[in-house]
């Protein structure tokens, strides 16, 4: 299935308890690096051993790399991000 702009995906991601009720601190692969924040619990989705962490396709920057949205409160980002491709999956 092709991807677009404008579509919701996983984002393969670490989870780890978060400072609140509700709430997971994760952490995912850009092509910067990692990056990590908090999310609400709602926005992830676990399938079989991988966590996904929902998030909007923003721009497609080439074949391998999407800049997609992630809603949260992240250390080092506003929630957009350049991710390679492999690591997402379409909702």
């Amino acid at each position: 299935m092709a991807m677009k702009i404008g579509d919701t995906i996983g984002v393969q991601c670490e989870v780890r308890p978060g400072p609140f009720e509700g709430e997971k601190m994760i952490t995912f692969d850009t092509v910067h690096g990692p990056t990590s924040g908090f999310v609400r619990s709602s926005e992830l989705r676990h399938q079989e051993t991988q966590w996904y962490v929902r998030a909007k396709i923003q721009n497609i920057i080439d074949d391998d790399t999407l800049e997609v949205r992630v809603r949260g409160s992240f250390f080092t980002t506003n929630g957009v991000a350049s991710i390679p491709r492999r690591y997402a999956m379409a909702a």
